[in-house]
């Protein structure tokens, strides 16, 4: 394409002023957009994506968002198969690995009280609200997906309460009334060190009566092998190789059918098993990761099986000027996890049956007569979630006024059971102290309703949420738009709970609470479109999610942490808390050949709800805690070098920390629970893990596409950086009663693959590796209880650590099916 001077000039001055932006906010990039199916025709090898992130089909470099779109081409360009592939190509996104699958957007993350990321799928939200220990979060594999939406900043508008740092959005491919399509996927790949993994996977879809009805099949089943042996912690003998290793089965059937021209109707089931054999943690003490050798020594195995099943039915009808969309789903999710209730209790009876050392940083000490004690800890998880949103939004994607308007209606139900597992309870106790008995220890013994627990925690509760919503974009000129938007939400949240068991030093306690809340969400923004190419945006925008209840926690087990602590209890509730963010951001294209989206923002957390836990007890419970300020950027850039080299830059800045000191009590002098300065973090699912927003994070990609006898090919390399974090953590800060004397922040992590494939017709096989360098650095640890009389200060030296890195190096062949 010819451009004249002044065009030229324009377009440099557009890179430039990008540049500055990118610049004034550090360093900065993420992915962006990629080619697919529906996307955009443009001069220019880089192509355009069409997005939803404003619930109506737009041009992502005309949304003023900052949004990440992958559709399943470029998923599988780079091996991605869950989110936590994905986050490595999102600026400002992190993604805990330790258990508790919790998504950090912008530094906006906690594992206390309701979910601080929204996650979607398709039109329904699925996160889930944590009511103790192990929030896993579901997320859905990327089979059959047709494009993941990452929206950086709160959705509170749009999206609701929870979507504070952001939205995950998995956007499944759609039936067909005129066209047939079939997409396959089958993988093999071999670890170093490890076992093997496998998959296999079709979906085909199309008419069944052409433009009348319509259907789409598919199912996917994986298999990723173990790294990490599991062996005896008393004998050292291994028990299982390679234990690690995870099962995956996904099926999903979704039918389209349009009665008429005007309406369509879309009924779905989504199904998604997985089973997880062990945790994937090692045990530094009797592991060598430079030579390969990864062994965790956990007294239990640890499964994790997940299921979720979501059946969904949207209604979309063509009302001339506007179009009526009803999305209506039920989610029913069982998924059981846990924790090392061996090691919990070891550690937790010492300190209270005298000196002698159960478990220390050499390991386990089981007295004679109790060297097969097990007591593994469970946590079942169960979700039923009632969801009905209607819309109404204007039809005209070209008129001045663009508006959105509609009511959402959700009424989510979780169940929650932990249980330390204790039948041997008694031979432990007169191991320890002969002639004892558990009531003689304890004062009470166990509870004829959960006849062998150690501890148990039984909770019912339930969220509802009434909403009405609106958002609208006026054109102010023909180059100059205003958004305005509200959502005004009304939650109320209930539980019923039952703890017992000896180890809570008192009879059977029930329990229940209730909170109840309005929210106004708005959001305001202006948008200037200075030319075709050359976007720039403001945004403000509030994000909310609701408050809730604490379970009551065992008085006499937890009673030096409250004394610690300043208080006589732990909170019985805690309140909402909220975001208010402001973003500043251009999307730029030069000649389609560089195209870059940039943004700058500053984001302020009140009141924020966060989990507390104990170092001593160990039971949880969650407070507000202050606020917190999130400032940084991201930028996403695209450059074609040539037609067939292409260079993607995926980086970003965060810096993300409390403002103010923060105490449980107002009246306590006991010091603070968080200072000013701490890192934000959440909390990993066992003690002494958890790591704040790595604040410089960049990826970089390189493909080069070319013609090998006559066969299209492409081959690519990916690279990521994780900085080491730049402040501490509470749990990291002397300063605070959360401070823990073993805790330090981990180093920076890099991580490289490359991958490279060929067209054959409608087949695609492609080779890679990942993880080229075989790196295995510390990604996070946790510790066990400090033994006695280290009480309460204790240095990791005194402890036994539990550690968690990257898979070892891994190369496959992947074969994939398009048409």
């Amino acid at each position: 394409m010819r451009l004249n001077r002044h065009s030229s000039s324009r377009r440099t001055r557009a890179l430039i002023g990008a540049s500055l932006i990118a610049l004034a906010c550090g360093p900065g990039a993420s992915r962006a957009q990629e080619q697919a199916s529906g996307s955009e025709s443009t001069v220019g090898p880089l192509q355009e994506v069409v997005v939803t992130a404003t619930r109506r089909e737009e041009s992502l470099s005309k949304v003023p968002l900052s949004v990440t779109a992958l559709t399943q081409q470029s998923l599988d360009e780079r091996g991605v198969k869950d989110f936590s592939e994905v986050a490595r190509y999102t600026p400002g996104v992190n993604f805990d690995n330790s258990g508790t699958n919790n998504i950090s957007i912008r530094g906006i993350s906690g594992s206390g009280g309701a979910g601080t990321t929204g996650i979607y799928l398709d039109d329904t939200p699925i996160q889930m609200r944590a009511l103790a220990f192990n929030p896993d979060e579901a997320l859905p594999k990327s089979f059959d997906i047709e494009r993941l939406e990452v929206l950086r900043g709160p959705q509170g508008t749009l999206f609701g309460a929870g979507s504070e740092g952001g939205t995950v959005r998995y956007i499944t491919v759609q039936p067909s009334l005129t066209k047939t399509s079939i997409y396959g996927r089958s993988e093999f790949s071999s670890t170093q060190y490890g076992d093997p993994s496998y998959e296999a996977g079709a979906a085909i879809g199309g008419p069944l009566v052409q433009d009348t009805l319509g259907a789409r099949f598919a199912v996917s089943y994986r298999y990723d092998g173990g790294w990490i042996d599991r062996i005896d912690p008393v004998t050292l003998q291994t028990v299982q190789k390679n234990a690690n290793y995870t099962e995956t089965l996904l099926l999903r059937l979704a039918g389209l059918w349009a009665p008429t021209d005007k309406w369509r109707i879309t009924p779905g089931i989504y199904y998604q098993n997985q089973q997880k054999n062990d945790i994937a943690n090692y045990w530094p003490l009797y592991s060598d990761p430079s030579s390969g050798r990864f062994v965790n020594a956990d007294p239990s195995r640890r499964a994790t099986p997940d299921k979720f099943y979501l059946a969904s039915l949207r209604i979309q009808g063509d009302l001339g000027p506007a179009q009526l969309i009803s999305n209506t789903s039920y989610y029913h999710r069982r998924e059981q996890t846990g924790y090392e209730g061996t090691l919990y209790n070891l550690g937790f009876y010492q300190t209270f049956m005298g000196s002698q050392i159960l478990l220390d940083n050499s390991g386990v000490h089981l007295p004679a007569g109790a060297t097969d004690y097990r007591s593994p800890a469970t946590v079942d998880n169960g979700q039923q979630n009632i969801t009905q949103e209607i819309r109404l939004q204007s039809a005209d994607p070209n008129a001045r006024l663009l508006w959105t308007t509609g009511a959402f209606f959700a009424e989510n139900r979780q169940s929650y059971l932990e249980q330390i597992h204790d039948p041997m309870l008694q031979e432990i106790i007169t191991a320890l102290m002969p002639g004892s008995s558990i009531v003689d220890v304890f004062g009470v013994g166990y509870d004829p309703a959960f006849p062998t627990d150690g501890y148990f925690l039984k909770t019912n509760a339930k969220d509802e949420q009434y909403a009405l919503f609106g958002e609208l974009n006026y054109g102010l000129t023909d180059r100059l738009k205003g958004t305005l938007g509200a959502r005004f939400s009304r939650t109320k949240y209930s539980f019923d709970t039952l703890t017992g068991g000896p180890q809570l030093f008192a009879p059977t306690a029930p329990g229940s609470g209730s909170n109840q809340e309005n929210a106004f969400t708005p959001r305001v923004g202006l948008q200037f479109q200075m030319d075709p190419n050359d976007m720039y945006y403001f945004t403000y925008a509030k994000g909310f999610r609701p408050g809730g209840a604490n379970n009551p926690l065992p008085q006499a087990a937890c009673a030096q942490d409250f004394q610690t602590f300043g208080i006589t209890a732990a909170p019985t509730t805690f309140s909402s808390d909220s975001v208010n963010s402001f973003e500043i951001g251009a999307k730029n294209n030069i000649a389609n050949r560089v195209r870059l989206a940039s943004s700058i923002y500053y984001i302020r957390w009140n009141n924020i709800q966060q989990t507390v836990v104990p170092p001593v007890c160990q039971i949880s419970f969650i407070d507000n805690l202050g606020t917190a300020v999130a400032k940084g950027a991201d930028l996403q850039a695209d450059i074609a070098l040539t037609d067939r080299f292409t260079v993607e830059l995926a980086a970003g800045y965060t810096d993300a920390r409390y403002i103010r000191d923060s105490s449980l009590s107002p009246t306590s002098t006991a010091g603070p629970v968080v200072t000013n300065g701490d890192a934000i973090t959440s909390v990993a699912s066992e003690l002494g893990g958890g790591q704040p927003t790595a604040p410089v994070s960049v990826t970089a990609g390189l493909e080069y596409k070319f013609s090998a006898f006559s066969h299209a090919t492409f081959v690519r390399a990916d690279a990521e950086y994780y900085g080491r974090a730049k402040w501490p953590t509470p749990g990291q800060d002397a300063t605070t009663l959360q401070s823990d004397a073993a805790a330090f922040v981990v180093p920076g992590t890099t991580r490289a693959s490359v991958r490279g494939g060929v067209d054959f017709g409608s087949w695609q096989v492609a080779a890679f590796v990942d993880n080229l360098t075989n790196a295995h650095p510390l990604t996070d640890y946790n510790y066990t209880i400090c033994p006695p009389p280290a009480q309460p200060a204790c240095p990791g030296s005194d402890r036994l650590q539990r550690a968690y890195t990257f898979r070892p190096r891994t190369f496959g062949l992947t074969a994939i099916f398009r048409q």
